[in-house]
């Protein structure tokens, strides 16, 4: 089905043409997958899916270790709280990079067929939903 803007989009394990199911794109923000989004860019197909940014509960512990110190030392505990979120940042910012390195990696070359460009897009389309809701 066209959306509008002449690109194709196909629910995700919607038989295309072919009657074969496409493949579900990648999730990369797993735990925004669990809150519900939309079927054809909530599912994964990395076995390993962890987060962009870390463990999540590791990154709560360190913040909760953080916070504690704010009574005795709040320009210290500060200062730590800004470092993790500076670290947490480069970390889903190197995360987004790589996802896109290896999108591109998947359709930058010769022989690439239609399927495959298709493919490419609704994966792309998943990265900026998951993106665009951070």
């Amino acid at each position: 089905m066209e959306n509008g803007d002449g690109v194709s989009s196909l629910p995700a394990n919607e038989p295309d043409g072919d009657g074969a199911a496409a493949p579900p794109p990648v999730a990369i923000f797993p735990q925004t997958a669990r809150v519900g989004l939309r079927a054809d860019t909530a599912a994964t197909s990395t076995p390993a899916d962890t987060s962009m940014v870390g463990d999540p509960d590791e990154l709560h512990e360190q913040w909760a270790a953080i916070q504690s110190t704010f009574v005795d030392d709040p320009r210290g505990s500060v200062v730590a709280g800004a470092e993790l979120i500076s670290k947490t940042i480069a970390a889903l910012v190197a995360s987004a990079k790589e996802r896109e390195r290896g999108l591109r990696g998947e359709w930058d070359r010769d022989g690439v067929d239609t399927e495959g460009l298709r493919n490419a897009l609704r994966s792309y389309r998943g990265l900026l939903d998951r993106l665009v809701r951070l």
